[in-house]
């Protein structure tokens, strides 16, 4: 046993498989390693934003922070909305593959992009129906793990047979009764939308059974002032409908905070979920732990996850990250005019590369902020240590896989 593991303390080994940074690591050590050293690979994932235009508009939206979402003059351009962009985009993806070093038997092997995510900043991803599902349907049958973040309210019969052959699909319901869904996110208008959503879930989840589909099937829920009394009776209703991961986050941006009361309520209702609904098929996941607001400020001091992880918004620029996206925003090049390859190589050439993180937002996505922060320490242990002593370091340290 290591004395004084440094990396067991900026890990969070109680999240489960990938929602746990230590995961991140094993999965992808030689390409970590490789970045350790200065040479650029294809990223493990690539994020991509299929439009800048959303169909719902939620009170906490870390989008209105990145851009003006009432404002279109704000919003990037919708170029991946045209079929013929989003190939470009998908074309440059497959092709981009690159001769790394594997340092678990010192050979060279060949590193490409393996997972692929669509979401929004501003937009919701199935606005550009055609386009998205044109890559999704591209991607998973050249081999990439493909998932996707939505609000759920377009997730219709004609998309479920592309949807089915997703690694994962994360659906945003944030409220357990239309009354607080209308008034978190349709802007206090009663559309009766939720419903909807429960009903695409349910359909999709019964094609997964049909069609021996490996989606997995998650509900996002950002906890607020508003909802924080409906997790348990939501918990059940999804169980039933055979959502896998229900997890739970705060707002990014911090407005919407409850007070310790509601906080005490939360934990409650989130603490009888995991003692009468938990099991191999239903766990409630606690992205954010309630309270510490401390856990969204960015807490490193270099970026490792920008080499790691891509961002493609939907103007098809490549931006170091997604909460960079807007008009005249910090970007490197154009996925759409540019070979996404040749952009990727030529990363750390760009001016912009050397002034991240100072001129990115003073918040960071949970994942990623865990991450840099421990890639930072792995990265001192590796450089004063040597790999050895961080596998160890690694090694001894239990997550639920």
């Amino acid at each position: 046993m290591i004395e004084n593991n440094e990396l067991k303390e900026v890990i969070r080994n109680d999240l489960p498989g990938r929602f746990c940074e230590l995961d991140f690591l094993k999965r992808n050590w030689s390409r970590i390693l490789n970045i350790f050293d200065g040479n650029i690979l294809p990223p493990y994932e690539i994020l991509i934003h299929p439009s800048s235009i959303c169909n719902l508009y939620c009170k906490w939206c870390i989008g209105n922070h990145v851009a003006n979402k009432q404002s279109k003059d704000e919003l990037v351009d919708n170029n991946l909305n045209d079929l013929e962009n989003m190939k470009k985009v998908v074309y440059g993806i497959l092709n981009y593959k690159k001769i790394g070093k594997n340092y678990e038997n010192n050979r060279n092997q060949e590193f490409k992009v393996e997972n692929v995510s669509f979401s929004g900043i501003t937009g919701e991803p199935m606005v550009s129906k055609e386009a998205i599902l044109y890559a999704i349907d591209k991607l998973s049958n050249n081999g990439l793990r493909v998932g996707m973040f939505t609000n759920g309210t377009l997730l219709t019969e004609e998309t479920h047979s592309t949807i089915l052959k997703m690694a994962y699909v994360l659906i945003s319901i944030d409220a357990g009764n239309e009354s607080t869904y209308s008034k978190l996110k349709c802007d206090g208008r009663n559309l009766k939308m939720l419903n909807n959503v429960f009903n695409n879930i349910k359909s999709l989840s019964d094609k997964k059974k049909i069609y021996n589909s490996d989606l997995d099937i998650n509900v996002g829920y950002i906890i607020n002032q508003y909802n924080y009394n409906e997790i348990y009776e939501l918990a059940k209703k999804l169980k039933g409908l055979g959502v896998h991961y229900f997890r739970i986050k705060t707002d990014i941006a911090s407005e919407m905070l409850m007070n310790e009361i509601q906080v005490e309520e939360a934990r409650k209702q989130i603490e009888k979920v995991k003692e009468l609904l938990n099991d191999e098929e239903f766990e409630i996941v606690e992205i954010h732990r309630l309270g510490d607001e401390k856990q969204k400020k960015r807490n490193f001091d270099k970026c490792f996850i920008h080499y790691l992880m891509g961002a493609i918004s939907a103007d098809g620029k490549v931006y170091p990250c997604n909460y960079h996206p807007k008009k005249n925003g910090y970007f490197y090049d154009s996925a759409i005019d540019k070979d996404f390859g040749k952009i990727w190589d030529n990363l750390m050439k760009y001016e912009i590369d050397t002034k991240i993180p100072n001129i990115c937002p003073d918040r960071c996505d949970p994942f990623k902020n865990r991450t840099n922060k421990m890639l930072e320490v792995a990265y001192k242990i590796y450089k004063e240590k040597g790999i050895e002593y961080l596998k160890e370091c690694m090694d001894e340290i239990e997550y639920e896989q």
